[in-house]
C-alpha cells in the first residue's frame, strides 16, 4: 500500500490525504498507519492547513520509489523469461 501512495504521489505536488485515500479505497484507519510510516521514514511530508492535511512525497521518497521500481522492472522481466523458457519447454516439437 505504501508503494501506491508513493506512486500517486510521485509528481511531488501537494495533494489531500482524503484524495490519495479515496484513490485507494482505504479507510481513514488503515490509510494513516502508512502515511505515518512514509513520513517517518523521510519520504513524504504533510502538511496542515486547517482541517485539511496535504501529503508530498520528498526527494528521498522519489528517490527510493524509482529504486522500488527499477527492481520491479528487473523482477517482472526475469519471471516473464522464466515463464517464456517453462511455454517452450512444454511445447511438443515441431513434425516435418
Amino acid at each position: 500500500m505504501r508503494l501506491f501512495i508513493a506512486c500517486l504521489l510521485a509528481d511531488m505536488r501537494w495533494c489531500e490525504d482524503v484524495t490519495v485515500q479515496g484513490v485507494l479505497g482505504l479507510s481513514e484507519r488503515k490509510f494513516a498507519p502508512h502515511v505515518e510510516r512514509l513520513r517517518v521514514a523521510g519520504y513524504l511530508e504533510s502538511q496542515t492547513e486547517g482541517r485539511r492535511v496535504k501529503l508530498r512525497l520528498t526527494t528521498l521518497g522519489l528517490d527510493r520509489l524509482t529504486e522500488h521500481v527499477k527492481v520491479l522492472n528487473r523482477v517482472a522481466s526475469t519471471a516473464a523469461e522464466l515463464v517464456a523458457a517453462q511455454r517452450a519447454a512444454l511445447r511438443p516439437p515441431d513434425r516435418l
